[in-house]
């Protein structure tokens, strides 16, 4: 989870700047986060859902993709794609489990 953290961020930096966008990004990034996990935990089936976000300024649109699944331990919840400002981001397994 923290890998997606920082691809994130690193978008987020590259929109508002390192100063502004690294305070802009310690803020947002795990409050999307956080309710996308609120959102796949309530999610009553295993179809991938989507949810999106923006700032208040409309600079940064940010699409989540994900699932939840049942696995050994529980529920599994997985963010399977993340789309900021209409560029999809690579992740990896390392990314995906929140």
């Amino acid at each position: 989870m923290e890998e997606l953290r920082k691809l994130l961020l690193h978008e987020v930096v590259s929109l508002y700047g390192p100063l502004q966008g690294q305070s802009i990004g310690a803020i947002i990034i795990p409050a999307f986060i956080g309710d996308f996990k609120k959102v796949l935990d309530s999610a009553e089936s295993s179809d991938e859902i989507f949810e999106e976000y923006m700032t208040e300024d409309k600079k940064v649109h940010l699409i989540l993709e994900g699932r939840k699944s049942l696995g050994a331990r529980g529920p599994k919840l997985e963010i399977t794609g993340a789309v900021v400002n209409d560029k999809r981001l690579h992740l990896t397994q390392e990314h995906c489990y929140v």
